[in-house]
C-alpha cells in the first residue's frame, strides 16, 4: 500500500508507513506484523548481556515508558528530548517496537521486528530461536497468585473433581496452608480456574489442581493457565515439568506431555509418590519463551 494519503481538497499527505502498517493489520484481523530495522540491533539484557528474544506487551510499553519514547494512535511520536542524541538504529529500533505495541493494542497476534540480513525472515519465522524480537499481547491479564480470601473458591471449584476421584482431597486448611502455590483466572473478580505450581530440584516442577470452571470450558482459560505456569517454571529456572493423574491425560499429551515412569521424577517427588493411588505421570520439557510463544499462536487464534 501506498504511504500517500490525499485529502478532499486535493493535498497530500505523506504517512508514516509503520503506522499505515500497524492499522491495516489491525483492521485485517492478521497474525502478525513484521517490522525491519534500518541497521542490524538487537536487545539484550542489562544485567547478563544475553539477547532479548521476546517481549509481552506490558514489557515493551515498560521499555518505551522507561525510555521516553510515546506513540499516539494518530500517527506520530513524541520523544524526550535526550533521546533526540541517541544512537540512530537504537532509536530505530525503540520506534518499531513502540509500533508493534500499537499493532498488538489493535489486535495483531504477533509483532516481529527484524534486522535486514540474508536468511533473517525465513530464520525469525522457521526456527525455535528466530533472528530476531517477537512481540505478543498479554494473554493473562486475568491471572494472579491466590491468597487466603480465594481458599473457599479455590475449595468449591476443585469439589466435584475430587468427588469423582480425579483430584485428592484437598481440604481447606491444606489449601489455606499451600494457598502461595496457587494461582487464579479471574473474571469480573469470579475465579473461573486455577492451578498450582510446585519448584523441586534439579530444574523440576510440578503442575497440579489445575481446572476450570465448566461453564468456561473450551474458551482457552486452561490454556492460558497452563502457558502462565509454564512460563513461571522458565522463570525459575524449571524446563522439565510433570503432572500427576489417575486419568488418561490427552489433553496435556496434545500439548506436548508424554507419559513417564516414577523414575523420572525428582528424588524429594519419588519418595512422596503414592504408589497405592498408582498416578500416572507425564512429563514435557521446554526449552525457552520461544517453546511457548509457538505453541500460544495455535490456542490464541
Amino acid at each position: 500500500m501506498t504511504t500517500l494519503g490525499v485529502s478532499p481538497s486535493g493535498e497530500v499527505f505523506n504517512v508514516n508507513s509503520e503506522a499505515l502498517a500497524a492499522s491495516v493489520a489491525g483492521a485485517l484481523e492478521a497474525s502478525k506484523v513484521i517490522y525491519f530495522t534500518e541497521q542490524e540491533m538487537e536487545l539484550r539484557h542489562t544485567q547478563h548481556g544475553k539477547k532479548i528474544q521476546s517481549l509481552r506487551m506490558s514489557d515493551a510499553n515498560n521499555l518505551l515508558e522507561y525510555s521516553g519514547v510515546t506513540i499516539h494512535k494518530k500517527g506520530f511520536v513524541q520523544l524526550d528530548d535526550e533521546l533526540h542524541e541517541m544512537d540512530k538504529a537504537a532509536l530505530d529500533m525503540l520506534l518499531k517496537i513502540g509500533w508493534s505495541v500499537q499493532a498488538l493494542e489493535m489486535g495483531v497476534k504477533r509483532a516481529h521486528i527484524i534486522s535486514p540480513k540474508h536468511g533473517a525472515l525465513l530464520q525469525e519465522l522457521y526456527t525455535r530461536d528466530g533472528s530476531g524480537l517477537l512481540i505478543s499481547g498479554d494473554l493473562y491479564d486475568g491471572i494472579r497468585r491466590a491468597n487466603v480470601h480465594d481458599v473457599a473458591a479455590i475449595h468449591d471449584l476443585i469439589s466435584p473433581l475430587i468427588q469423582m476421584g480425579t483430584l485428592i482431597d484437598r481440604p481447606k486448611s491444606v489449601l489455606e496452608k499451600d494457598v502461595e502455590s496457587y494461582y487464579v483466572f479471574t473474571r469480573d473478580n469470579h475465579i473461573v480456574a486455577s492451578g498450582q505450581l510446585k519448584i523441586f530440584e534439579n530444574g523440576f516442577a510440578e503442575i497440579g489442581c489445575l481446572v476450570v470452571n465448566q461453564g468456561y470450558r473450551s474458551r482457552g482459560r486452561g490454556d492460558a493457565m497452563l502457558g502462565y505456569l509454564e512460563r513461571l517454571c522458565l522463570v525459575n529456572s524449571c524446563s522439565s515439568i510433570f503432572v500427576l493423574s489417575t486419568q488418561t491425560m490427552e489433553w496435556f499429551v496434545e500439548r506436548g506431555f508424554d507419559e513417564v515412569g516414577v523414575d523420572r521424577l525428582p528424588p524429594s517427588r519419588q519418595a512422596t509418590y503414592n504408589y497405592k493411588r498408582n498416578s500416572k505421570i507425564y512429563m514435557k520439557k521446554i526449552e525457552s519463551d520461544r517453546d511457548l510463544d509457538a505453541s500460544e499462536l495455535w490456542w490464541n487464534r
